[in-house]
């Protein structure tokens, strides 16, 4: 074997993780290989090439995030403890080439609803206050001018229904625009439609504060779930076309709104518990059925709750469709305010792609976790 011939044979094995300037290959590694050997994952070229191609074809979507922080933006503390949190700057420009990177098409992009009454602390995040008469509106409304700032700004596309998601993989990110936490509407329905028309097509109805909604997962519930409010809200989500989002909320205040609702809901971010960890804000397999039970999905979130690593993620991935079926799972990654996320760049989409089809996913299942379930449920859900 000649010296050119056992190089080429070297590049296209790239068993090893060796550049393309010390094999001296026409071809340069792809960084996604290179990222893959640094995480020790067990993946080949061939085995990232087959996910990057499927992500060309299948718009993927994450249903839950707050790319680069940008809710963030134009805020000074409100509590000593957040100073932290703030100090990790904001920056969605670089986000957004991220998305791009690792061949995302369509970002929920979240507003937080109660983020001026929550504190952050050792056992976590907690809401510690009431607001004053009309501020959760005016940091809605502040939230909302960001958002639009950075839409004129980066490479992005409004997303307002399901005819603006792109077939494939295109140049510019679909941007959904969500809500976490309902606290802003005060009890007051009519503000719903301004929401609409402002473009959110999702909105979590509880976030960490006990509002006039209902109770979320994480405190001792004072509502026993949803309120009358609650179910108006629920009402008026369906007949305006908005995905109800029931991350964070409590069994009883989901169970309850699935009774009031007529159209599949959502729950953008969660796990199934497990035995290392019966952490609130996991939930069982009787919650993921009960969401499934409406032709709802499933984000499955990375958090380092209970995972340790990508493959841990897509072992999630796995116990939920065991739990509720192929066709109620999808991504909700939390990303750029997750906690310890093993999950935590865009660019690593095409490794969590190829360990879902080398663990026995087909393309077609594969796709549908990565954006056709979503796609399916926002037709269904979202008014044209």
């Amino acid at each position: 074997m000649n010296n050119m011939t056992r190089r080429k044979l070297l590049c296209a094995m790239a068993s090893v993780p060796l550049t393309s300037m010390l094999l001296g290959c026409d071809n340069p590694v792809p960084d996604e290989y290179l990222l893959a050997q640094k995480l020790n994952l067990d993946l080949t070229l061939s085995d990232i090439n087959k996910a990057k191609s499927l992500l060309s074809l299948q718009p993927a979507i994450d249903t839950h995030a707050h790319p680069g922080r940008f809710f963030l933006d134009g805020v000074s503390s409100w509590d000593k403890s957040v100073d932290a949190f703030l100090a990790q700057g904001v920056n969605p420009d670089k986000i957004v080439e991220d998305m791009n990177a690792g061949g995302l098409a369509v970002a929920c992009f979240s507003i937080v609803g109660d983020m001026k009454s929550l504190t952050f602390s050792r056992t976590g995040i907690t809401a510690t206050r009431a607001f004053d008469q009309g501020e959760a509106w005016v940091d809605y409304k502040r939230q909302i001018q960001t958002f639009n700032d950075i839409l004129s700004n980066l490479p992005l596309d409004l997303v307002r229904g399901p005819a603006d998601i792109p077939a494939h993989k295109g140049t510019n990110i679909g941007a959904l625009l969500t809500c976490e936490g309902s606290d802003f509407l005060e009890g007051k329905i009519e503000r719903l439609q301004e929401v609409y028309d402002d473009g959110v097509r999702s909105m979590i109805i509880v976030h960490y504060r006990t509002n006039e909604v209902g109770d979320p997962q994480t405190v001792a519930p004072v509502h026993g779930g949803l309120t009358p409010f609650g179910a108006e809200l629920i009402k008026g989500m369906n007949r305006l076309g908005m995905i109800i989002d029931l991350a964070h909320a409590s069994f009883e205040t989901a169970k309850q709104a699935i009774s009031f609702t007529s159209k599949p809901v959502m729950l953008s971010h969660s796990q199934l518990v497990n035995e290392e960890s019966q952490h609130p804000r996991l939930i069982t397999a009787q919650h993921a059925r009960l969401i499934a039970d409406t032709g709802g999905i499933i984000g499955v979130w990375p958090a380092g709750i209970t995972q340790h690593s990508l493959v841990d993620y897509v072992d999630e991935i796995f116990k939920l469709i065991d739990v509720v079926g192929i066709n109620h799972v999808a991504l909700g990654t939390d990303m750029d305010v997750n906690f310890q996320p093993v999950f935590d760049n865009y660019r690593q989409l095409p490794l969590v792609t190829a360990l879902m089809l080398k663990k026995g996913l087909t393309e077609s299942e594969t796709a549908k976790i990565l954006g056709a379930n979503f796609i399916r449920l926002f037709h269904e859900v979202v008014s044209v």
